[in-house]
């Protein structure tokens, strides 16, 4: 009794088309505190190879700059551990997602939150969400290459023309203008896909349903989803650079290390809660959907 007087309180206030920027991210700041421990474990556990493999890119990296390391390190072994870098990211960065998205809405429910049971989900819809990090990697690419051409054919039609008036600042401001739109296309691109994982665990949908049911809730209140977006990227970038300034006069790698994978795992639990509290909300104000018909699914 006491959970469905609390679930429908949740679902209360919305009217059609109510979604609120300043509910989510204070939603989210109460499950980030009531699961804190295990969410922060998750993270931590999800991030460590992904910090592991950065710090090894950035010193093979540094090494193959000096003269010693030039010919020992081969652009072949930096290719090897870059692309194992972004295969670890997508790896754990989405099975870590989809079970901090299990913890959060069990905690949103009142319930108790099983790590088995969350891990359990996250490996259930593994293959659709590897797959749907794919295909978002491809389709953002394919933007970007786009608009790489488009730049390209623009600036070489009217190069010649730019270059023999000596009009060298309008070919630079063109190629701004386009640096631009790509930027515009991947925030508008990152904002409609904003709650596409939830809808592949959730909806229990592929990778092109999951992201046409992300554009279809999202629509409407794309402004104050990038808004948001904005926020929670300027303040991890503020808070990032605030860890490196305390603890760079320490001169600890371990220290820097261990202070980056805290703040990697916090953020990415964070980020994951927010998500997670955005498409519950988002389906409350487009649907009337309360919590228990939402997560029916993992019952």
């Amino acid at each position: 009794m006491a959970n469905t007087a609390t679930n429908t309180a949740m679902s209360a206030p919305f009217g059609e088309g109510d979604f609120r920027v300043g509910r989510v991210l204070s939603q989210s700041t109460s499950v980030l505190q009531r699961s804190f421990l295990t969410v922060f474990l998750v993270g931590a556990i999800a991030y460590l190879p992904i910090q592991l493999l950065l710090v090894w890119l950035t010193s093979i990296t540094q090494r193959a700059a000096t003269p010693a390391g030039a010919g020992e390190i081969t652009p072949a072994q930096i290719g090897i551990v870059a692309i194992s870098l972004l295969l670890a990211t997508i790896v754990f960065s989405m099975l870590s997602q989809a079970i901090i998205l299990h913890i959060a809405f069990q905690n949103i429910r009142n319930r108790p939150a099983s790590l088995f049971e969350a891990f359990k989900v996250g490996l259930r819809r593994f293959i659709p969400l590897l797959l749907l990090a794919i295909v978002i990697g491809i389709l953002m690419m394919l933007v970007m290459v786009g608009l790489g051409i488009a730049a390209g054919a623009t600036m070489f039609a009217a190069g010649a023309t730019m270059l023999a008036n000596g009009n060298t600042i309008a070919t630079v401001v063109t190629a701004i203008v386009f640096v631009i739109l790509g930027f515009v296309a991947i925030g508008v691109l990152y904002t409609m896909w904003f709650v596409s994982v939830a809808a592949c665990v959730v909806d229990r949908r592929w990778p092109f349903s999951a992201l046409g049911r992300s554009a279809q809730l999202t629509k409407g209140h794309r402004w104050r989803i990038f808004g948001m977006i904005l926020l929670l990227f300027i303040a991890s970038l503020i808070v990032s650079i605030v860890i490196e300034l305390v603890l760079r006069p320490f001169g600890n790698t371990i220290l820097s290390f261990l202070g980056s994978l805290a703040w990697s795992a916090i953020w990415g639990a964070f980020y994951a809660i927010v998500v997670a509290v955005s498409y519950h909300d988002l389906r409350v104000a487009k649907e009337g959907m309360d919590i228990e018909q939402i997560v029916a699914v993992f019952d």
